[in-house]
C-alpha cells in the first residue's frame, strides 16, 4: 500500500474538515428542527408541566353578563351563565400584592347531558382585564370563599353548581370580559361574555 504525499495528505485533511463543517451545520439544523418539533400541543402542555405562550385576547365579545351560553364539551353539553362581577371584591380575606385589589366572578353551570362532566373552575373560567388576564387567587372568606372540593368537579348530567372564582387585578385596570374554556380549553373555543 502506498502513502500518500505531503500534497495528498494536505488534500485529505481539507476534504475531512469540509465534511465535519458540513455535518456540524446540518446537525445544528437539525437540532434547531427537533427542538421546534417537539414542543407539546396546546392541549397536552398542561399535563407535562409546561404553559403554552399566552394568547394576546381581542377586544371584549360576546353577550353581556347575565346571558346564558350552551358550550359544548368532552361527551356532554354544558350550560354556562356568568351571574355577576363583583369589583372589588370587599371582606374576601385574599392576600393579593400592593397595586392590586381581588375580584370575584360568580357563575352558574348546568350540565345538560348526556354525559359527565370533571375539570376545574380556575381553568375552565377565566377573568380578562385591560392588562391581561387575571390570575386567580385563594379567597378565605364570604361570597368567593375557595372549598376544597372544586364546583366543576365531578360533575354529572342534569346537576346545576353555582360558584365564585376570585382574581387579581391590578387598580386601574378593570376587567372587560370573562370567558369559558370547555375541559379546561381542550375542547371547542372560549366563549366570552362582556363586562359592560
Amino acid at each position: 500500500m502506498r502513502l500518500p504525499g505531503k500534497t495528498g495528505v494536505y488534500a485529505l485533511l481539507v476534504l475531512a474538515a469540509g465534511l465535519m463543517l458540513a455535518r456540524c451545520g446540518t446537525a445544528a439544523r437539525t437540532t434547531s428542527t427537533l427542538r421546534h418539533t417537539l414542543q407539546p400541543p396546546a392541549k397536552e402542555a398542561g399535563r407535562l408541566g409546561t404553559s403554552p405562550k399566552p394568547a394576546r385576547h381581542p377586544a371584549a365579545a360576546g353577550p353581556p353578563i347575565g346571558a346564558t351560553q350552551r358550550v359544548p364539551a368532552d361527551g356532554t353539553t354544558m350550560i354556562v351563565r356568568v351571574t355577576k362581577v363583583i369589583d372589588p371584591l370587599v371582606g374576601s380575606g385574599a392576600k393579593v400584592p400592593a397595586g392590586t385589589e381581588p375580584v370575584g366572578v360568580v357563575v352558574s353551570v348546568r350540565n345538560a347531558g348526556p354525559g359527565s362532566y370533571d375539570s376545574s373552575a380556575t381553568s375552565d373560567f377565566a377573568l380578562l382585564s385591560a392588562a391581561g388576564t387575571a390570575t386567580p387567587v385563594y379567597v378565605p372568606s364570604g361570597v368567593c370563599q375557595t372549598y376544597i372540593q372544586d364546583f366543576m368537579n365531578e360533575f354529572g348530567a342534569g346537576e346545576t353548581r353555582t360558584g365564585c372564582i376570585g382574581y387579581v387585578v391590578p387598580r386601574g385596570k378593570p376587567p372587560t370580559s370573562v370567558r369559558f374554556y370547555a375541559d379546561g380549553g381542550t375542547v371547542g373555543h372560549p366563549f366570552s361574555w362582556r363586562i359592560s
